[in-house]
């Protein structure tokens, strides 16, 4: 009889190879859950979407700068297919606290709010991450001046024109994870020059943790390559941005509770490398000083319907 030759070692690197293809590749199906996959994190937009039929209404509050008491940021957003969603939102700062002034969010003397256009190219698949098409021009952090941060816009830049890839999977059957990647094209210009496709081109990367049916865990970096970014507490040229320096990126960092199916709350930490810097006054030489603003907490209250 001919002999029959088996080579244990490569059947035992195709069974492992199998059953990591097999793990990874397992689709998350709806978790018996309250939560749904994020189309945002703390701020960076994902591939997801809300459903068709679902509406969402988001309260915003966070530390304002300036002088200002807490700010407050309002949103309302709709699914209107299985691939197309829509949202506004619009706030400003004073409206919480002791202040007595209030700073609505303008752009140039001209009311600013927020517009959110989402379109899933490509549905997510065993192997095929989503894709998602996009616009938003909602930022965060209140409204930044051309004089304390070298532009007029958001403290932290919106998005502006973005795609971005999402993928999820059911890990041991136990833990549902995604993640994320985005790259954007902001609107917003330093020093009101447009100083090239490095003013406005970033990169975002973050993930999204499901522990059970009702806490999520969110985690981003945003790399902050279109920000006037550097080493903390330095001195430079006037009207000298640093781009592309990704040790400079903005890490946030949230935590989702699902109390109900329709009511979350979520508690963000933005900036928790407080790389985020501003013009804190003149230095010898004709130079400007730099320095970090500092990490701030935010919470966020959303109810979710169907209609």
């Amino acid at each position: 009889m001919p002999l029959i030759s088996i080579n244990v070692q490569s059947i035992i690197k195709k069974t492992v190879c199998a059953a990591v293809l097999t793990l990874l590749s397992i689709q998350i199906p709806a978790f018996a859950t309250n939560l749904i996959q994020p189309y945002k994190l703390v701020s960076m937009p994902t591939a997801e979407i809300l459903p068709r039929a679902y509406l969402d209404v988001e309260m915003n509050y966070y530390a304002s700068r300036a002088g200002y008491g807490s700010g407050l940021l309002a949103g309302l957003h709709v699914g209107l297919t299985n691939r197309l969603m829509f949202g506004v939102s619009y706030g400003g700062e004073g409206l919480i606290g002791h202040s007595g002034d209030i700073r609505l969010n303008t752009f140039r003397d001209v009311i600013y709010p927020g517009v959110l256009v989402k379109y899933r190219l490509v549905e997510e698949g065993a192997v095929p991450p989503a894709v998602t098409l996009g616009f938003d021009n909602q930022g965060y952090g209140g409204m930044a001046s051309e004089g304390v941060y070298g532009y007029d816009g958001y403290i932290y830049k919106a998005p502006g024109f973005f795609a971005a890839a999402s993928k999820s999977y059911m890990m041991m059957s136990a833990l549902q994870i995604g993640f994320h990647g985005t790259l954007n094209w902001a609107i917003e210009k330093y020093n009101d020059n447009d100083w090239g496709w490095a003013n406005h081109f970033n990169i975002m990367l973050g993930t999204d943790i499901a522990i059970n049916e009702e806490l999520m865990v969110v985690v981003e970096y945003d790399f902050a390559f279109n920000d006037a970014t550097g080493s903390k507490n330095e001195t430079r040229p006037i009207n000298d941005p640093k781009y592309f320096t990704p040790l400079g990126g903005f890490l946030n960092i949230g935590v989702r509770w699902a109390l109900t199916q329709n009511f979350h709350i979520q508690a963000d930490f933005r900036d928790i490398l407080e790389n985020k810097l501003s013009r804190s006054g003149m230095a010898s030489g004709g130079l400007e000083r730099w320095a970090p603003i500092g990490w701030s907490r935010e919470l966020k209250v959303i109810y979710v319907t169907q209609f």
